[in-house]
């Protein structure tokens, strides 16, 4: 009976809204319904987010007297920009530091290019650069310095400075950390990162500096800290360095990439420095919608080319 009756009052009630609101439609100026019922929210559903990621660029040695030559910065990037400047962020793994005065050379293990190469990351569409690797201080403290101030000037975002970098894209928070292991970093200090930006970013972006030069396939270490990153709060993991391509991983349903190989090099001498793959990854409410990997090919010196698997001659 009890319950008949909360029936019956809830049928009442249910009927008397119902009649107000009619009512609040045939005469909106009365605002008696707007100053009663509450306010409806929806959550917001963002855009999907497209992320893209490269492996080395080294605008330095062989590939800065290849853009002397052809007087033209945005050489390296003619064949690839279309595809660089789809992403809503898109990253790059700086190896050579900008500094007045670069010296033009086709040796050596000590980079720097020409500040105006910068245009070439510019017009390619680059968003962000990792400083973080064993080539970022080839030209000292003061190269360094030099470099993080052309970026910034070009409205291109240095990583890999010791601390996350966080904006938000298409209502999107984003954190992007990059590490050096080269040599080994702290593990507590990635942990105590990643972890930290995870609690204050929707998206958690990790790249790594790492690993054998030459090598097909990860070391433990590698494996290791790709795992400690995931288990600390990373949504997704890009390494680079060795200058091949190596495996890739879904560990805990996150991907891993181990190695994209180079992507503007000089380095011709072999087949497996010559590739690399460019990483596209669309994002929707912090959820991985999509991976598409793009294979390219290095030709003269450091001007990447899209090229089919069928095709790598």
């Amino acid at each position: 009976m009890r319950r008949k009756a909360e029936i019956i009052v809830i049928f009442v009630l249910g009927l008397f809204a119902g009649i107000n609101l009619t009512l609040a439609r045939q005469n909106p100026s009365s605002g008696s319904i707007s100053s009663r019922l509450p306010e409806l929210i929806f959550p917001k559903s963002s855009s999907p987010l497209t992320i893209v990621f490269t492996g080395d660029v080294m605008l330095g040695r062989s590939v800065n007297t290849r853009i002397q030559k052809y007087t033209d910065p945005t050489w390296p990037f003619k064949n690839i920009s279309s595809l660089l400047s789809t992403g809503d962020l898109t990253i790059i793994n700086l190896e050579s530091p900008f500094i007045t005065g670069c010296r033009s050379t086709d040796t050596g293990m000590i980079f720097c290019a020409d500040p105006k190469n910068v245009f070439g990351l510019v017009t390619a569409g680059v968003d962000m650069a990792s400083l973080a690797n064993n080539h970022i201080n080839n030209q000292g403290q003061e190269g360094k310095a030099e470099t993080i101030s052309i970026l910034e000037t070009n409205g291109i975002t240095p990583v890999g400075l010791g601390k996350a970098e966080f904006s938000t894209v298409k209502n999107t928070s984003l954190a992007v950390l990059s590490f050096s292991d080269l040599p080994q970093i702290d593990e507590k200090e990635v942990e105590k990162q990643i972890f930290a930006a995870s609690k204050s970013a929707d998206l958690v972006i990790t790249t790594f500096h790492w690993g054998a030069e030459y090598r097909r396939y990860p070391t433990p270490r590698q494996v290791f800290l790709a795992h400690l990153a995931i288990d600390s709060g990373a949504d997704i993991v890009v390494g680079h360095h060795p200058h091949w391509i190596q495996t890739e991983e879904i560990y805990l349903g996150k991907p891993i990439y181990y190695s994209l190989g180079n992507l503007v090099f000089d380095q011709m001498w072999s087949e497996e420095t010559r590739l690399g793959e460019i990483l596209r990854v669309t994002y929707q409410d912090g959820k991985l919608m999509k991976k598409e990997v793009f294979p390219v090919k290095i030709f003269d010196y450091g001007q990447p080319n899209f090229y089919s698997t069928s095709d790598l001659k």
